[in-house]
């Protein structure tokens, strides 16, 4: 039989998704908000009728109705696996999600122009040495929306990278934004890359981007009228109403500095006296202690300026990331800083590019350094995955 690209992908996202539902086996969570309201909509809901008192985010919409102030994507996804309990479908969407976006990481790294073996790199990186893999295998409802927009926000990334079509790359950025919104915010560059990739004109380009996720934001305007009776999402304003991280509203740019501090700065707690002295931290850990491959980035951004490609990668995970760094807060709780997964596909591409691309040639394989970090990453996250979700290790 022969290997081919699609083989390849197939195979790396049964593994990842195989990998895991395995480091969340017989774990479920509390926090299923997800779950609950996957149950509502069986039964024709859009709200649920009980708001326990940990799930303190439900919003009051309506009497005797709390509301879910998250995108509903994760929730219609878990509906074929409700007959396992809410909690379990929730936790498996999102296991699965984030475990078979493996294989559209990879085929899109392989359009992006990465050779083989650098493309099975990145796509490994991305499974196992990023917060994406903790993140999946805890399935609480936050990290859920990650997992289940990185499928989507990759296979955006695959079909920009092919060159089209322009509407299937929009619907795939609309329907990860049902799961979280800030992904919805490079589209300006993916049209940029598929029109580049597919001789298209740019206005062509980005006016099919544009028309093909149309649809899913008038669902979600709907699902926002019918929650609030406004097409404003006004869930997360609520959310936010004398909370003394939002001391400035939902974003601002005084918000800037503590990102920054997370993204770069942020360590591991030290735990004297245990054989396991370093702990996470579950404000939070800087991107690049979690996932040192990533420092490829900044040798990625040097192509820039003559590469269409790597400039719309960077464009890209810029857009993406720029809500998240205006936000309240930066994540917590989490490992390592959990905005960085809505723009993954991008930042992964731009760190392969910077270490196996010189000028317009590709390496057949990442550098020996690379691999080096790649497996730092892989065990510093397999090592947090284990740590929290097997021995509530977090500090």
């Amino acid at each position: 039989m022969r290997i081919t690209d699609a083989r390849i992908a197939a195979a790396l996202a049964l593994a990842g998704a195989i990998v895991y539902l395995g480091f969340g086996w017989g774990t479920e969570t509390t926090y299923d908000y997800y779950g609950r309201l996957a149950s509502a909509f069986v039964s024709g809901r859009w709200w649920l009728v009980e708001a326990p008192p940990w799930l303190n985010e439900l919003i009051p919409c309506g009497s005797g109705r709390w509301c879910v102030a998250y995108p509903p994507l994760p929730a219609v996804l878990a509906i074929p696996f409700l007959p396992l309990g809410t909690a379990a479908a929730q936790v498996i969407v999102a296991r699965i999600a984030g475990g078979a976006s493996t294989g559209f990481v990879y085929l899109g790294l392989r359009r992006y122009g990465a050779p083989l073996w650098v493309a099975v790199a990145g796509a490994a990186v991305s499974a196992i040495g990023t917060t994406l893999l903790f993140s999946s295998a805890d399935g609480r409802a936050w990290y859920a929306a990650h997992s289940v927009a990185m499928l989507f926000t990759s296979a955006a990334f695959w079909l920009a990278a092919r060159g089209g079509p322009a509407w299937a790359i929009g619907a795939a950025l609309g329907l990860g934004a049902l799961a979280r919104l800030p992904i919805a915010a490079a589209f300006p560059a993916l049209a940029l890359l598929a029109a580049r990739r597919g001789a298209l004109p740019y206005p062509r380009a980005l006016t099919g981007v544009v028309l093909g996720g149309l649809p899913f934001a008038a669902i979600y305007v709907a699902y926002n009228v019918l929650r609030w009776g406004s097409v404003l999402d006004l869930g997360y304003a609520k959310l936010t109403e004398d909370d003394i991280f939002f001391s400035r509203g939902l974003f601002s740019l005084s918000y800037l500095p503590r990102h920054i501090y997370a993204i770069f700065l942020e360590p591991p707690d030290l735990v004297e006296g245990v054989p396991w002295f370093l702990r996470p931290r579950f404000v939070g850990m800087s991107l690049f202690v979690t996932t040192p491959a990533l420092l490829w980035v900044f040798a990625g951004l040097q192509h820039v300026r003559r590469d269409v490609a790597a400039a719309a990668a960077a464009i890209a995970a810029g857009l993406a990331l720029l809500p998240d760094v205006l936000h309240g807060t930066t994540g917590f709780q989490q490992f390592g800083y959990r905005f960085s997964i809505d723009a993954q596909p991008y930042l992964i591409a731009l760190a392969v590019g910077g270490d196996a691309m010189a000028g317009a040639v590709w390496r057949r394989r990442p550098s020996i350094l690379f691999i080096v970090a790649a497996v730092i990453a892989a065990a510093v996250n397999v090592y947090a995955a284990i740590a929290i979700i097997r021995f509530g290790w977090w500090q």
